[in-house]
């Protein structure tokens, strides 16, 4: 038996809840949570798999694949964000007007699953790769003394991505064959030792003066303009027309990442609807680097890292979460895009104490005046308020008034004192973009991105 289908590599725990609902003649959704909450649909009729969605980034996922198959950008102006599926219900309306060839909907389909399924293994491999000490193999259930292997799995059965889809069965891909994809991408992946990085990350230039003394001055400039934070891996790969190889992209910049030179920085997905209602562009809502405006929660309860991550995106902040105080610091203080904006923190953090925690995040002066603010599942005493105030910490509360209400009203009270000091990443002048013959940094697709 090949060693991609060997069935007690971690790797396959997706693909065998996919075939034992195959085997079923399942038809209706089957919905995987990663352990930030990140959730994932796939879709089902009579056994067949005819539609994977979700994740943070479905527009730029749809936008990608759009311009895969037909070289255009497509019209996200009236897209029915209320249907089950909108990419599904958007790409049978194109088909049903013949504004797209049956080849161009089955290579949007086969793209969609192949996105969506790479992303599902990343975002559950990536806390085993990280507990094992980052492998750059495949790693069986056999390993895994200590950590949990279980999917969070909801399924509802009889939806539809589409209550009209007709896709012929024929142009649907086999599980099988996407599992072999799969495998084949994320093998390539560990092996550029970027299991903890996903490819919806956009890689940023953090030591430019340096990077500028390895590389010619043609490929940083290529570099310097496109690694600027604002765009993930995967849209960099059509940027630099290379289509969905962003794999050459990553190849090129990891030797990079591991020695600290570049970082990646959380984006978000593309925005539809604005105030100035204008024709959908290439831009964000937010493509900048976001190092000032990170709300960061410490703090193992799903529950809560649910509650901080919908009112972050509510109030325009990036949101980074940790489950223990430790892991937490070394993410602060090592990733500079990271630095938070406002800390809350579970008073019973794990691994250390929360005034140990306080006293090491006031030691440094970029974080001296970050907002810290506790909350207990428990009454605390005179003392224990004491020693947390006395160690740094700007509030205390009890955990049942952690409401979005409260949260908000925290907010808004630190964002007015709050100092606006920090360090600049990066102030170098912009080199003027020029064509390159490097294999990873050829010129820019201005098509793709305007």
């Amino acid at each position: 038996m090949h060693e991609r289908f060997e069935k007690r590599l971690t790797f396959n725990r997706i693909f065998r809840h996919l075939i034992f609902y195959q085997s079923q003649k399942f038809t209706g959704k089957i919905k995987v949570f990663s352990l930030q909450e990140e959730a994932w649909s796939f879709y089902f009729l009579l056994g067949n798999l005819i539609w994977a969605s979700g994740g943070r980034y479905p527009l730029r996922r749809w936008r990608r694949q759009f311009y895969a198959a037909t070289w255009k950008l497509p019209n996200l102006d009236y897209l029915d964000r209320n249907a089950e599926c909108w990419d599904c219900t958007e790409l049978r309306t194109l088909s049903e007007n013949n504004s797209l060839k049956i080849e161009q909907v089955a290579a949007i389909v086969n793209g969609i699953f192949k996105e969506v399924l790479f992303d599902v293994v990343q975002a559950f491999e990536a806390p085993i790769y990280e507990y094992l000490g980052l492998p750059q193999s495949l790693i069986s259930l056999s390993q895994l003394t200590g950590i949990g292997d279980s999917l969070k799995l909801e399924v509802q059965e009889g939806v539809t991505p589409d209550p009209y889809y007709r896709l012929p069965y024929s142009l649907l891909p086999n599980i099988i064959s996407l599992q072999e994809t799969t495998y084949q991408h994320w093998t390539k992946w560990i092996k550029l030792g970027l299991s903890q990085i996903s490819p919806n990350q956009a890689p940023f230039l953090l030591e430019p003066k340096q990077l500028q003394k390895r590389v010619s001055r043609k490929v940083y400039q290529n570099m310097e303009k496109g690694l600027q934070g604002k765009t993930s891996l995967r849209d960099l790969a059509f940027k630099f027309k290379k289509n969905s190889d962003f794999f050459s992209i990553a190849s090129a910049i990891s030797p990079y990442y591991q020695e600290g030179l570049i970082t990646f920085n959380q984006i978000k997905d593309l925005s539809v609807y604005n105030s100035d209602k204008q024709k959908y562009s290439t831009l964000t809502r937010s493509e900048k680097p976001q190092a000032e405006s990170v709300l960061f929660a410490i703090d193992s309860s799903r529950k809560n890292q649910s509650l901080f991550s919908a009112i972050a995106q509510q109030q325009g902040y990036q949101f980074e979460a940790m489950s223990d105080g430790l892991n937490a610091l070394q993410k602060i203080v090592h990733n500079p895009l990271t630095h938070p904006k406002i800390i809350f923190a579970s008073y019973e953090m794990a691994i250390i104490k929360p005034e140990e925690f306080c006293q090491i995040v006031r030691r440094l002066e970029l974080l001296k005046p970050v907002p810290i603010i506790f909350y207990s599942k428990r009454p605390l005493s005179h003392q224990e308020i004491q020693e947390v105030l006395d160690a740094g910490a700007n509030q205390l509360m009890n955990q049942n008034d952690l409401t979005p209400s409260s949260v908000n009203s925290i907010l808004k009270k630190y964002q007015q004192s709050q100092s606006n000091g920090r360090n600049q990443i990066r102030n170098e002048s912009k080199a003027t973009f020029e064509t390159s013959n490097s294999p990873h940094f050829p010129m820019m697709n201005k098509t793709f991105y305007k």
